[in-house]
C-alpha cells in the first residue's frame, strides 16, 4: 500500500536527499548537489529560513518500502501577510505514476489547508528568493547552477493532479563564441552612463564580507519592494545563502555601482558551480578534493544571481551599466569565464528581456510555476 509520511530522523533525510540521485542516475544532465550542502540547507538548526517559515518535508513510500517520491510544504506568514494564504510545495521529485504524484501533492495540500491557506503553488524550495519552477522547456542542454532539472513527464503529473500555470519564466546564455560583438555595444553603453554621470563601479571586497552582504540586501529590499511575488529576503537568511555560495561568489563578479558616494545599484554572478558537481558526484571524496583548486580554476560559466537598483535612481540608466560590466565576461575581462547564464527572467520582465534581446540572446530554459485552489 502507498503511504505519503513525514521525515523523522537522520535516515529519513538521508532518503529524501538520495531519492533524487536514484531516479537521475541515468540522466546525463543531471548534477547532484553536494548532499552535506543539503542537509545544512534541510536543518532547522543551520537554515535560518526555519525561524521565518512553517516547513515540513514528506516522502511517498510504496508497498515494498522503496522510496518513490518526496515533497516539501511550506506557509511563509510574511508572503500570507502581503499576498495571501498561499502555501508553496517544493523539493518535488517523483517516479512516472500519477497515484504517487497526486498522494504527495494532497498532502502538501492538506498540510497548507491546516494552517489556513486557501492556495497551493510551486513548486518553490521553500520560497521565491530560494530555488523554484518546474523546467517545461530546454531539456536538451545541461543547467548551470541554479537551473532546476526535472523529467518532462512532471508537467502532466501536475496538470492531471489539478493544477494550473500561474506564470513562467526563462533563462538566457550569453555564449563568448556567439555575442561578442553584441557584447561590444553593450559595454560601450554602460561606460557612457559611467562618464556621463560619474559614476564609480568597484568589485565586492571580500574583508568586509558581512557588511557587503548587508548592503546587498538593503539594495534588494528597495529594488524588490513593489515586486508581485517576493518579499524581501531577511539579513539571516542572505548570509546564510551566499555563505554557503561563498566558495563560487569571486569577488570580481560582483559590482557596485555607486553615485555621489551612494550605492546606489549591484549586480551579483556565481561561477557556475554545476561544472564542479558533476565531477564531485555528490561527495566530497579525496580524488575530488585533490583537484578541486584545479578544477573552479578551469570554471569557464557564470550565473546571474542577483541584480537590484533602488527605484529612485533608474533614470540615471543604472541598468545600462550593470548589464555593461556582466557583458565583460563573455569578452574575457574577467579570469576563464566565458560564459554567463541568467536564473529566472519573469515572463513580465520586459526591461532585462530587452537587455537581453539586445546581446543577442535567447530564451535557453523554460520553467513554470503551478498553483491550485484549495477547497475548504
Amino acid at each position: 500500500m502507498l503511504s505519503v509520511v513525514p521525515v523523522r530522523g537522520d535516515a529519513m533525510v538521508d532518503q529524501f536527499i538520495s531519492f533524487a540521485s536514484d531516479l537521475y542516475r541515468d540522466d546525463e544532465h543531471w548534477a547532484p548537489p553536494l548532499v552535506s550542502d543539503v542537509r545544512r540547507f534541510m536543518d532547522p538548526k543551520t537554515n535560518p529560513y526555519f525561524d521565518e517559515a512553517e516547513i515540513e518535508h514528506f516522502l511517498a513510500i510504496g508497498p515494498d518500502e522503496r522510496v518513490l517520491g518526496r515533497v516539501s510544504a511550506s506557509v511563509d506568514p510574511a508572503y500570507v501577510d502581503r499576498f495571501g494564504r498561499t502555501g508553496f510545495f517544493g523539493w518535488f521529485e517523483c517516479v512516472d505514476d500519477q497515484e504517487v504524484a497526486d498522494a504527495l501533492l494532497q498532502t502538501a495540500e492538506e498540510w497548507v489547508r491546516a494552517r489556513g491557506m486557501d492556495r497551493l503553488a510551486g513548486p518553490y524550495s521553500y520560497c521565491a528568493t530560494q530555488e523554484f519552477g518546474l523546467l517545461v522547456e530546454g531539456f536538451g542542454d545541461r543547467p548551470a547552477v541554479f537551473q532546476p532539472h526535472n523529467p518532462p513527464y512532471y508537467e502532466a503529473l501536475l496538470s492531471r493532479a489539478g493544477f494550473a500555470r500561474d506564470f513562467h519564466t526563462d533563462t538566457f546564455s550569453w555564449l563568448a563564441e556567439r555575442d561578442e560583438k553584441a557584447m561590444e555595444r553593450l559595454v560601450r553603453r554602460g561606460e557612457k552612463v559611467v562618464a556621463e554621470f560619474g559614476l564609480t563601479v568597484r568589485d565586492l571586497d571580500p574583508a568586509r564580507w558581512d557588511s557587503e552582504i548587508d548592503l546587498v540586501q538593503e539594495l534588494l529590499a528597495a529594488s524588490f519592494a513593489e515586486n508581485h511575488d517576493m518579499v524581501p529576503i531577511s539579513k539571516p537568511v542572505l548570509h546564510f545563502q551566499l555563505g554557503e555560495l561563498r566558495e563560487l561568489i569571486d569577488p570580481r563578479l560582483t559590482r557596485f555601482v555607486e553615485y555621489n558616494g551612494k550605492t546606489v545599484a549591484f549586480s551579483m554572478l556565481a561561477a557556475d558551480g554545476n561544472e564542479l558537481l558533476r565531477e564531485a558526484g555528490g561527495e566530497l571524496t579525496e580524488s575530488f578534493l585533490a583537484r578541486y583548486e584545479e578544477l573552479k580554476a578551469a570554471i569557464r560559466g557564470t550565473v546571474v544571481l542577483m541584480i537590484g537598483v533602488r527605484p529612485e535612481y533608474e533614470g540615471l540608466g543604472i541598468g545600462r551599466v550593470l548589464i555593461g560590466e556582466i557583458a565583460k565576461i563573455p569578452l574575457g575581462g574577467i579570469g576563464a569565464y566565458r560564459d554567463v547564464h541568467t536564473t529566472w527572467i519573469h515572463e513580465h520582465n520586459w526591461q532585462s528581456r530587452s537587455y537581453l534581446a539586445q546581446a543577442g540572446s535567447a530564451p535557453a530554459r523554460t520553467y513554470a510555476v503551478y498553483g491550485k485552489g484549495l477547497a475548504p
